[in-house]
């Protein structure tokens, strides 16, 4: 619709609801004659005769009956997409989609985005849990407006914000000699066997770049993609496993975590879908599981 015409719908409307020129020349803040024009051009447009003109008054036709009922229609559809933007302003799309890795994805992630769809009214979110690999994939075909994943060697899609730095924690079976201390020396791993992530995983480098920064050998025992497959096998009393805090958490009263000195932070990557803002939805719900996560911002 031109503004010219909606200028001209607007002072229809005005006229057919007030029942004069002069009325609706007031509630437009227009002049009589000005208001006149707009209907006189809407008629001569539309070739549609909208009023009998009596005695200097505007005696609305059938036409303008029926006319009014649809331009009723308009008016009300756009105040609806006003609301709409107001909406999408305030709260994204309406619709949030997260991927996670499964250390983030199966309960800590999935936690926070329910208690965030009941925040905002009318919001329908989708979560799904993959691994890395699979995360990377899914943000970069826009099938997912956030996800959060480890660093992978094949993973090109765009970082939305700054690596959240998620704590570490030294996972040991229930039994083992170091597992009634707060705090292990990495030195004290020694010799020691372990359960390591897979190596298509930046995390399983950081972990070894470590130990070998320290000099220190530990014996490795088995390897798993999985965090908490690693963390089942420590259970089982294999040996230990260097995972973060929130799949730790998980095993708790099966596997005892402790801290681990030096400190690790395992960074997780946030991903947004390249050549697109990432949408207010997108951003707010970052906000909270950067606050809520473990290491992670205040």
């Amino acid at each position: 619709m031109t503004p010219r015409r909606y200028h001209q719908l607007q002072a229809f409307t005005a006229v057919m609801q007030l029942g004069s020129v002069s009325r609706a020349a007031e509630s437009l803040l227009l002049t009589q004659p000005a208001v006149t024009k707009l209907l006189r051009a809407l008629e001569d447009e539309t070739g549609l005769g909208l009023f009998d003109r009596r005695r200097r008054r505007l005696v609305p036709t059938h036409e303008a009956r029926r006319f009014e009922q649809e331009v009723t229609r308009l008016f009300a559809a756009a105040r609806q997409v006003d609301r709409l933007a107001s909406n999408m302003r305030g709260a994204g799309l309406g619709e949030l989609r997260v991927a996670a890795m499964p250390s983030l994805g199966i309960a800590f992630v999935p936690r926070l985005l329910a208690r965030f769809a009941r925040q905002s009214e009318g919001l329908h979110v989708a979560m799904t849990v993959a691994s890395s690999l699979e995360v990377h994939e899914l943000v970069q075909s826009g099938q997912v407006d956030l996800g959060f994943a480890n660093a992978v060697s094949a993973g090109n899609a765009i970082e939305a914000a700054p690596p959240i730095p998620l704590h570490g924690v030294l996972v040991l079976p229930p039994r083992h000699r170091l597992a009634r201390r707060r705090a292990v020396e990495l030195r004290e791993l020694e010799g020691e066997p372990q359960v390591s992530l897979g190596r298509q995983y930046r995390l399983r480098d950081l972990v070894d770049e470590m130990f070998e920064r320290h000099g220190v050998a530990p014996v490795s025992v088995a390897e798993t993609q999985s965090a908490a497959a690693a963390c089942e096998m420590v259970a089982e009393g294999l040996g230990f496993t260097i995972v973060d805090a929130v799949t730790a958490q998980r095993y708790a009263g099966r596997a005892i975590a402790v801290a681990l000195r030096p400190r690790i932070d395992f960074p997780v990557q946030v991903l947004a879908p390249p050549e697109r803002p990432m949408s207010v939805l997108a951003a707010q719900f970052l906000a909270m599981v950067q606050s809520a996560m473990p290491g992670g911002e205040a």
